[in-house]
């Protein structure tokens, strides 16, 4: 029997995953089984389980596929020394789901779901918690340029990416539930706010 390749059980993988998203949109992530995503992607239950034995795993793979790529990114700048602004970060962030077709109101209802279901919450706090690091590093350079020490550049650098993080997760949840919003429109006003 031939071995199947690196790149076709990654281009399998992807395959279902877009199939789940299509269907977690649709249905909702509490209201969607395995047999949806086995009838959206006209795969077999066995195809789908080879890849994806839980909602946790598929959350694990979206984070992975989408979100931590542009993370690294940010956090690469940062080892690099390149000044990223806590604006650039955030809205390095947030063009994430416009580029890649990420819907808020799915990440609204994973983060919904973390809250009952404790494989998504452990996969969630991870992801929080890899965010946040990562954040710290990519304006670590800017944090350096606003205080006197390197003690004082860290603190800052981590409270500043703790309110990256929370801005995002607002950007989000708006954008949710009232509507889609530019990223610019979200920037401009909430410095708005916070300048007033």
């Amino acid at each position: 029997m031939p071995k199947v390749s690196d790149e076709y059980r990654e281009a399998r993988r992807e395959e279902i995953a877009q199939a789940a998203l299509r269907v977690l949109e649709r249905n909702g992530v509490r209201d969607t089984s395995i047999a949806d995503i086995v009838a959206e992607s006209g795969l077999s239950t066995g195809a789908i389980y080879s890849h994806f034995t839980n909602k946790a795993e598929l959350a694990r793979y979206v984070v992975g596929r989408y979100l931590l790529p542009r993370i690294d990114a940010l956090e690469e700048a940062g080892q690099r020394g390149q000044l990223v602004t806590p604006r650039q970060a955030l809205q390095g962030m947030l063009s994430m789901f416009a580029e890649v077709g990420l819907s808020p109101s799915l990440i609204l209802q994973f983060w919904g779901e973390a809250m009952v279901e404790p494989g998504v919450h452990d996969e969630m706090l991870r992801t929080a918690g890899r965010l946040r690091a990562s954040l710290a590093l990519a304006i670590g350079p800017w944090a350096r340029t606003q205080t006197a020490g390197e003690t004082d550049a860290a603190s800052l650098a981590a409270e500043t990416a703790r309110s990256i993080a929370a801005l995002a997760q607002g950007y989000i949840a708006n954008s949710a539930v009232f509507g889609p919003r530019t990223v610019d429109d979200y920037l401009e006003s909430t410095a708005a706010v916070l300048a007033s």
